[in-house]
């Protein structure tokens, strides 16, 4: 038995799911049974960035490794998992991991959750400053937190640290996340929601094959510009659809909340004077 288990989040690099993955597990500072530490080399990728925080995460005492990253089959965020993957219970983070990579994962008993609408940012420098950067990861935070996408990686990871608690070996996610898979497991209450969730989803998805094309593909660099501001145009419109998701649950007065208690046991409710307690 674990009575407090230790989490380590090692970020490389950054996609939108980077910004929130630890906080979402203790949102209110309040849990007793997690202690988490989280260690970054910001924007930075390549091996000579990663090897930097080496000697930082050996300083730490982990039960739980959580490494996150754009592309993680890269030789960065990919030295993280071959330097950790037998010494701690370790799971990948990304936005992408094709069938031959996710089959060597978790051939190496290393768990993943892949999230193919985290898109690439339109990172063109004629196009991209810190506004445009900010902006685009808030559309997509809205649309992972009233789609069920945070939710969803939120149920994964607690479960795999109730087993840790329970002193078991814990049995590590391997999920490559779809949009219809997410807008059809959320508890939504109204009908229409679902089809907003998809929307928003998949016009995220898509914005990232935009993306990538306008920022290695095309030459012209006026086309180029064009794709990947249409891009986040694409994002920003799958942001109000989500938001549109949050208002359709809140008029009808049937919003899933499942708030963590101090134990960490996820809890529910649904009418806003409802008391948040454990789901029979």
């Amino acid at each position: 038995m674990i009575t407090m288990v230790k989490i380590t989040f090692v970020k490389i690099g950054n996609i939108t799911l980077t910004t929130l993955i630890d906080i979402m597990l203790d949102e209110r500072a309040s849990r007793t049974d997690i202690e988490a530490t989280v260690i970054s080399s910001s924007t930075k990728m390549k091996l000579d960035a990663v090897e930097r925080i080496f000697p930082l995460i050996d300083q730490v005492e982990t039960d739980l490794m959580v490494m996150i990253s754009p592309n993680a089959n890269d030789k960065g965020p990919q030295s993280v998992i071959d330097r950790y993957k037998d010494k701690y219970p370790l799971i990948v983070v990304s936005d992408g991991g094709d069938k031959e990579v996710r089959a060597k994962w978790k051939e190496d008993g290393v768990g993943y959750i892949i999230v193919p609408f985290d898109p690439m940012i339109g990172a063109k420098r004629d196009f991209l400053d810190a506004t445009e950067m900010c902006l685009f990861n808030g559309y997509i935070i809205t649309a992972f937190s009233t789609c069920g996408v945070f939710a969803y990686i939120n149920e994964l990871m607690d479960g795999v640290i109730e087993q840790l608690k329970a002193g078991e070996k814990p049995k590590l996610p391997t999920r490559n996340m779809s949009a219809i898979g997410v807008a059809t497991t959320y508890p939504f209450s109204n009908v229409y929601a679902r089809p907003k969730a998809l929307a928003a989803l998949t016009l995220l998805q898509h914005a990232a094959s935009l993306n990538v094309n306008g920022c290695f593909v095309e030459k012209d660099r006026e086309k180029a510009l064009i794709k990947v501001a249409g891009a986040h145009e694409m994002v920003r419109q799958a942001s109000l659809l989500a938001d549109e998701v949050r208002e359709l649950e809140k008029a009808t007065d049937h919003l899933i909340r499942t708030p963590h208690g101090k134990d960490g046991k996820i809890l529910h409710k649904v009418h806003f004077y409802d008391e948040a307690h454990e789901k029979k």
